[in-house]
């Protein structure tokens, strides 16, 4: 079990099968890449969504010592600034983790970091004339050996799934975070939290003045063979639910390329009217060589 509890069946059901988003809008999904080290398969793919502009930047790659590493990026503000701050942020960090050194205190090499480029960011020249009006979402998973350590800021999510569970080990850097401590507090209601038009607006985000928050874990999560770590921009959780993405991964067992390739494409498909840029990256652990497929088991 993940963190040693069982979490609750997820109550989102399967509408549109996953096959029949394989050759939907495929022109407009940037194409997978797929690398295999020795211990992790990982993939990754773009789709551009019904925007205008792609705006997301993802990063994968290997480091010193069999380091492997997935960075994601969401850019927000004018069309120019948030491609160029999602593609100047994932690269920064990607460069530095492919000279990291893997014995280094690693969370606080990620926080470090962080920080250095979200000053990256905040001075970065705007189509708009001033400092401060591009921003980008920052989400990061490195793996060393079997230890596997991330970074979150603002709402691009990571996963961890395990059989047959997924858990989102990263929270959504928004204005919910302010309205759930009011109503922990007593002074609104859950149903106000939840109708408040600003909840999905960001406190926390690459290119802020002072950056306000920043997700590590201090201690490694220890992989087991055939764990999957899905990392994503918000235009694929705000879409699919996690039965969705255990569906789509049952239905591809074993060829992460082509979760990589439908898992945009699918939310695509069940969207409800505009669709934002969507980005994954899914990093495989097998420690083991007979590890052919993934251990993944949906019921209708």
């Amino acid at each position: 079990m993940l963190f040693g509890r069982r979490r609750p069946e997820p109550e989102i059901t399967v509408q549109i099968p996953p096959d029949s988003a394989d050759d939907a809008l495929d022109s407009a999904t940037e194409s997978a890449l797929f690398v295999k080290t020795d211990t992790v398969e990982f993939a990754c793919s773009k789709h551009i969504g019904t925007r205008e502009y792609q705006q997301d930047s993802v990063e994968v790659g290997t480091g010193a010592d069999g380091v492997v590493f997935g960075v994601l990026c969401d850019g927000m503000g004018g069309l120019e600034d948030g491609e160029l701050a999602s593609r100047t942020a994932a690269q920064a960090l990607a460069e530095a983790l492919r000279e990291m050194d893997p014995s280094c205190d690693i969370p606080a090499f990620l926080s470090s970091h962080a920080h250095s480029i979200n000053k990256l960011i905040f001075e970065l020249p705007s189509d708009v004339s001033k400092r401060g009006a591009a921003g980008t979402t920052l989400c990061a998973a490195v793996i060393v050996g079997d230890s596997l350590f991330w970074l979150s800021v603002g709402d691009s999510r990571i996963y961890i799934i395990r059989k047959q569970e997924i858990l989102a080990v990263t929270r959504e850097h928004s204005y919910s975070l302010d309205l759930e401590e009011q109503v922990r507090a007593g002074r609104i209601t859950a149903e106000e939290a939840a109708e408040d038009p600003s909840r999905e607006a960001l406190i926390s985000y690459i290119g802020m003045d002072e950056l306000a928050l920043i997700d590590c874990n201090r201690n490694p999560f220890l992989l087991e063979s055939g764990d999957i770590v899905l990392l994503c921009s918000d235009g694929l959780y705000r879409s699919l639910g996690d039965a969705d993405i255990l569906e789509v991964l049952a239905r591809h067992s074993g060829n992460i390329s082509e979760c990589a390739r439908v898992l945009p494409l699918y939310a695509f498909d069940k969207a409800q009217g505009a669709q934002d840029n969507t980005s994954v990256i899914i990093l495989w652990y097998r420690n083991e060589n007979n590890d052919s497929s993934f251990d993944i088991k949906t019921t209708k």
